[in-house]
């Protein structure tokens, strides 16, 4: 994990237009920086994406509602998101007087893609740093000139989820969506010679030990395997910095992620007819076939552009597992398939592997069916590998090339 030096200055941009204040008033940006902020973190990156709002007015009844706002106002807006791990400490210096900090946290409860911007009205819901480094629920409170004033991911995330749980019951979401912390820091101050109010917008994103690709939400069931396979190096993100859970897979994909699982080492040239030198997937190939962990078909092909069926990868897993000697084969107990809707369409050659997959927990039924025929995901082996924690066959892991 790439270490971010002390005292890092934050990447995030200024706000480049007039934006809607959480305090329902405008302000414009900063012509110049009236306080600092810094952040540590032991992995940070600062990538451009686009956030959609929904804002909120609560009604006289106390419940919230779409607020209304000028028809033609922008609830797409293009930022810098400061996605941190969740070690990060955050600094702000004022370096002037009246210079105040307030913190809003954008909560996606019911996962329409659009976060929550509430405006409370007498009863704020927003949080403010106070003089002594608190943060306190509603109002702005002057901080003092040149003290620096620390706030912990740690803090923001247990203010968040707190925020989450509440905004759920505010706006009657029966079941809502978790989302990675994202907060609004905004660094305001009312210049006294012009009555302007200006700010220094940032929005960090907390993650917790791997900054992870954006598609994968804090609640998703395969959140765990996809933190532990980046970790390892066996995934990447793709160009556009998602993760791509659904996404399927091919044969040469496997065979890249099990090459990066054994330490990327040389191996011998491979026979296959459609696999040569100068493809992206051709090492892994090779030490693939040397291993015996990959066959190709008869007329001596590999097909790396072939879907990877759930029992190709099954059985892909069984002959690692025994190279690695990391196979938990329970002698005593073999799955029946046969209790399953589909057990009768798994191959012949793949019986043995799947009831490996089944025992070993690497592969679940879905409706009590296996799928043994549906092409595997990258959320799918990103699981079969969390599950199985496979040993290294070498400490030189290498990073997938897709």
């Amino acid at each position: 994990m790439k270490t971010i030096p002390k005292w890092m200055a934050a990447t995030l941009a200024l706000a480049l237009t007039a934006s809607l204040s959480i305090i329902s008033t405008l302000a414009i940006s900063a012509a110049e920086s009236f306080a600092d902020f810094r952040i540590d973190a032991s992995a940070m990156d600062a990538p451009d994406r686009t956030i959609s709002l929904d804002w909120y007015r609560r009604g006289e009844d106390g419940s919230f509602h779409p607020a209304d706002v000028a028809a033609d106002y922008d609830y797409t807006l293009n930022r810098k998101i400061n996605r941190v791990t969740g070690d990060a400490t955050f600094y702000i210096q004022p370096k002037t007087d009246g210079v105040w900090v307030t913190v809003d946290y954008l909560t996606d409860v019911n996962g329409d893609g659009f976060y929550e911007l509430l405006e409370g009205g007498d009863d704020p819901v927003w949080d403010t740093l106070t003089a002594q480094g608190r943060l306190t629920q509603g109002g702005k409170e002057n901080l003092t000139v040149a003290q620096t004033y620390i706030l912990s991911a740690e803090t923001l995330t247990k203010r968040f989820d707190e925020t989450e749980r509440a905004r759920a019951q505010l706006l009657a979401v029966e079941t809502p969506v978790t989302s990675w912390p994202l907060c609004r820091v905004t660094l305001g101050r009312t210049d006294p010679a012009d009555g302007q109010t200006y700010e220094q917008l940032y929005y960090l994103e907390i993650f917790g030990s791997e900054l992870l690709p954006w598609d994968i939400l804090r609640s998703a069931p395969y959140r765990d395997a996809v933190e532990y396979g980046l970790t390892w190096g066996w995934f990447t993100g793709l160009e556009d910095g998602s993760f791509g859970p659904s996404q399927p897979l091919n044969r040469a994909q496997l065979a890249q992620v099990l090459w990066s699982v054994g330490g990327g080492q040389e191996a011998e040239q491979a026979s296959f007819t459609d696999a040569k030198p100068g493809d992206w997937y051709y090492p892994a190939v090779c030490w693939c076939q040397q291993k015996g962990l990959i066959a190709g078909y008869e007329d001596g092909s590999f097909l790396p552009d072939a879907p990877l069926t759930r029992e190709q990868m099954a059985a892909f897993l069984h002959r690692y597992s025994r190279l690695s000697g990391g196979d938990r084969t329970n002698p005593y107990f073999s799955p029946d398939l046969s209790r399953y809707d589909d057990g009768e369409d798994v191959s012949p050659w793949a019986l043995e592997s799947m009831r490996w997959a089944v025992s070993s927990r690497l592969l679940t039924a879905s409706g009590n069916l296996l799928r043994p025929g549906d092409t595997a995901t990258r959320a799918e082996l990103a699981q079969a590998l969390y599950a199985l924690k496979v040993p290294q066959l070498s400490s030189n892991i290498m990073s997938p090339m897709w």
